[in-house]
Order: structure tokens, then sequence, then C-alpha cells
């Protein structure tokens, strides 16, 4: 009995060991200790993965992604509120000179760019033909002064043979035909001397005309100035401009008074008040200011580009320099900077700090006017974005609202949401406009640094 199991318990040639139950073992000891490290691995792979997963998590919860940006103070600045516009300069005396009689140019006293006085000869037009009128206008005077010589004499003899007539009806020796006769002759003759009245004075109406014309045949300038542009030339012959709309012969500026007219649109003529202050630029001289004042703001608009989707509405402004200068010519471009407003002290902060976030639209349930009870419409109601700056405390910017006011070229006004000192995040773009939240987590960076990550992207 010993010997048999002893048998049973021994190995057999193939190297496998019995079972109790006499059955052989499926797998080696050497397999069962490599499954064993390989389920270790993959434990240890996915505890890993487990853990990513938390600290991501925890991560969102606690402000998401780490960003980037520069910070500034809130701080008090003057600002000055500024509107640019375009035009060109333009006397504000300025005269077209045209003739007001028609004929040949047979002097031409000065030439362009030179400076002339009021009353000084510009021109002088043939006036041979003005004078045969004036004489002609002279004979039709007299010849009219003529004939109510002879009617008024006509008058007083048929006055006379009226009395006679009437003395011989009183004594019963002229019949009432004869007295009927003779005062028709009186009344007619009255007639004929209010004619010839008229006659004289129609005559002489014309003769003053016709020597009021030959006095226009000499033109004299109406102001002082510069002759700006000169289009007629000696020999010309010219157009009356009584009987068309006349020939510009040139034109005369006064050049000391000197104003610019520029276009200011719809939205900013508004800003723009009389008094209102102005730095000049004038194409023609670079490097240069000159001072402005506004005289003017037109009432009625002017249209650019009508018809298209590009259509602008502007307005007229006048500005006049404070101390003209001699190169300033009439025509020349030139760019308005007008001072609108400006305050002291104001807390302000960059202008690229102040963005905006959309609100959510509101709904109103509003019964239709058809049917009260059944039909209801929902009317949005959407408001104004709110204007919001990023205000930077830790490690963390949060979203506040803030109101503003008046703004220059680089900085704006905050009148309330902030007090000076505070920390506002000025960039970059991207961040303050789109990736910022509320309680995001940042990295304060310099704006050298910025310059270079903005290189690379």
């Amino acid at each position: 009995m010993a010997e048999s199991r002893t048998d049973e318990e021994t190995t057999s040639v193939s190297g496998r060991t019995a079972s109790p139950a006499g059955r052989n073992n499926p797998e080696p000891p050497v397999r069962r200790k490599k499954k064993s490290r390989t389920g270790l691995v993959i434990g240890i792979v996915l505890l890993l993965l487990v853990v990513t997963v938390v600290v991501a998590v925890m991560q969102r919860g606690e402000g998401g992604d780490l960003f980037d940006v520069q910070v500034t103070s809130a701080t008090p600045r003057t600002i000055i509120q500024t509107v640019t516009a375009t035009g060109a300069i333009d006397p504000l005396t300025q005269v077209k000179i045209s003739p007001e009689v028609s004929g040949e140019i047979v002097y031409l006293g000065v030439e362009e760019g030179a400076h002339v006085t009021k009353g000084q000869v510009l021109v002088r037009i043939n006036p041979q033909s003005m004078i045969a009128e004036r004489d002609e206008s002279q004979a039709q005077i007299s010849g009219a002064r003529s004939r109510m010589a002879q009617s008024q004499a006509q008058l007083l003899r048929n006055q006379q043979d009226l009395a006679r007539v009437q003395a011989l009806a009183d004594k019963k020796l002229a019949t009432p035909q004869e007295l009927d006769a003779a005062q028709a002759q009186v009344k007619i003759a009255e007639a004929d001397v209010s004619a010839a009245k008229y006659s004289v004075a129609q005559a002489e109406a014309a003769s003053r005309r016709v020597s009021q014309s030959l006095v226009k045949t000499t033109i004299v300038s109406p102001i002082s100035g510069v002759v700006t542009k000169l289009i007629s030339k000696l020999g010309e012959k010219v157009v009356g401009a009584i009987q068309m709309s006349g020939t510009e012969m040139m034109t005369v500026a006064d050049l000391s008074t000197i104003e610019t007219v520029v276009n200011v649109t719809e939205t900013d003529v508004v800003k723009v008040a009389i008094g209102d202050t102005a730095d000049v630029e004038v194409d023609a001289i670079r490097g240069e200011k000159f001072r402005a004042v506004v005289t003017r703001i037109a009432n009625s608009p002017k249209e650019s580009g009508t018809g298209t989707q590009e259509q602008v509405i502007y307005f007229e402004v006048r500005l006049r320099f404070l101390q003209p200068d001699t190169r300033l010519r009439p025509g020349m471009t030139a760019v308005a900077t007008i001072e609108t407003d400006k305050k002291m002290n104001a807390l302000s902060v960059p202008i690229q700090c102040v963005t905006t976030r959309e609100k959510k639209e509101k709904t109103d349930d509003i019964p239709d006017k058809n049917d009260q009870v059944q039909n209801l419409n929902l009317q949005k109601k959407v408001e104004k974005p709110d204007q919001i700056v990023f205000v930077k405390q830790g490690d963390r910017v949060y979203a506040r609202k803030v109101n503003t006011g008046i703004r220059d070229d680089q900085y704006i006004e905050i009148t309330s949401g902030l007090k000076a000192g505070d920390q506002i995040v000025s960039g970059s773009y991207k961040a303050i406009t789109k990736d910022l939240k509320d309680s995001s987590r940042v990295k304060v960076i310099d704006e050298k640094k910025a310059n270079q990550n903005k290189a690379k992207q």
C-alpha cells in the first residue's frame, strides 16, 4: 500500500504533477508568474489614467486653463475727446468776377496771384457799342421832350378856344354842340401831354440803363485780396451775366481770413459745438499744425455714395484759422482734429481693456390682440451688451461691469465700476475679447514677451 501511494505522488516522465483527483495541472508554474506581472502593469496604468482624469477635473473646477495676460492700473488722466475729419482750405470771403455786359476785353490789369485793393480796375470791356447806344438814347430823349412841348402848346391853344366858346355860350351866341367840341379838344390835348411825358420818362430810363452799362464796361475789384484764379485773357469776348450765367473771368479771395471746410459724419457731428478748437494739418505743409476754431456747423446734410450700401451722411463744419499763413491756398487738402471735450483727472484705462458681453435675451408672453386667451406671441427684449473689464485679484481675474465716458486715441474714461489702482487686464486682445471668463486663472507676462508670443503666432 505504501508503495502504490508513492507512485501516485511522483512526477510523471512529462514533468506534470498529478492532482489529488488524479488529473494533471493545465499550466506550468513559470506561466503563472508572467501573468501576475502583466496584471500588475495594467493596474498601474489604469491607476495613472484615473489620477490624470481626477487632476484635470480638479483643475477645471479651479478655473480652467491658465492664460498669459498683461495688466495695467486704472489711473486718473487728462482725457481730450476728439473728432477727426478731412476737407479743404476755403477763404471766408471769395468772389468770382463775371461781367454784366458782353463785349471784348480791351484791358486786363492783373495776373494770377496779384494783390488787389477794393475799387482797383481789373478789366475793361470795349465800350464803343455802349457809347453808340448812349448817344441814341440821348437823341430819343430830345425827341420825346420836343413832342411833349408841342403837346403842351396844343393844349394851351385848345384851352383858349374853350374859353372863347364858353363866353359866347354864356351870351347865347354859341350852340351847345360847339361848346362840347371845344371841351373835347382840350381833353385830347391833355392826353397828348401825358403821353409825351411818359415818352420822355421812358427815353430817360433807357439812357440811364445805357449809361450804367457803359460804366459796367470797367470792372473793379469788390474786395481787397489776391487773384487766386485767372481764366480770361486779353482780347477774349465775354458774355454778360444779364443775358446768361455770364463768363467767369477770375476769382479774388481775401486770404487774411482763412477757413477750412471739413465733412463730419452724422455720428460725430453731434459732439461738435461752435467754439471748439482744433488742430489742422495741411498735406502741402508737412510737419506743422495750425490752430483753428469752429465757426459754423451745417444744418443740411451731404450724402456720399448715394444709392449704394456704403452711403454715408456728412455735415459741413467750418473752422477759422487763428493765425492765417500766407502759404495756405484755397483748395489745399486739410485734416482737422477737433477737441470736443476735455476732462482733468478722469479715472481711465486703455481702450482695449473694455470689452462687451452679450446679455441673455428675455421673453415676455404678450396676448395676441385677436385672441388674448389662446394665442400668445413671444416678444424678445434685447438689451444693450454690458461693458466690462477684467480685474486681477491674485492669480485670477473677475469680470466687472463698468460705465464709460469720453475717450481719446488711447484711453477711455471709467465713470463707475472701478477705483484708482485696480489692476486691469490690458492684453492680449484675444484673451480680453474671447478667452477670459469670470474667475479665469492667469499669469502676468511683460509686454516684450507678449510681443514675442504674438510674433510666433
